[in-house]
């Protein structure tokens, strides 16, 4: 997959931070927590989700999502994708946040 680039104004970039902030403290404001909970029991090969094509798809739905103004705006978008296309959201969102927790963690020397 090649690299993109994704430009955000300075709101779409707080408002990033805010979700991210957030998530790293497992306040998830974009999706109801029975819900991830639900994604998250169903039977899952990760090798299917790191296809070209399920990666693809992934990213189209998160630079729509991040591109949202308002977080009322993101969780309508949300609500219009079909249930897989959620489901793809959910987990790419948390491979996010894991990616993000790890690289700021600090290393002992």
């Amino acid at each position: 997959m090649s690299k993109i680039d994704v430009y955000l104004d300075e709101k779409q970039i707080n408002n990033l931070k805010m979700i991210l902030d957030q998530s790293h403290v497992g306040i998830h404001l974009l999706f109801d927590n029975k819900f991830i909970s639900e994604v998250f029991k169903e039977d899952f090969n990760e090798d299917d989700f790191f296809t070209v094509d399920n990666l693809v798809n992934a990213q189209e739905d998160l630079i729509r999502l991040i591109k949202a103004q308002t977080i009322q705006e993101k969780k309508a978008f949300i609500s219009k994708l079909n249930r897989e296309r959620q489901n793809r959201l959910v987990r790419a969102y948390f491979y996010i946040i894991e990616n993000d927790i790890k690289q700021n963690q600090t290393r002992p020397h």
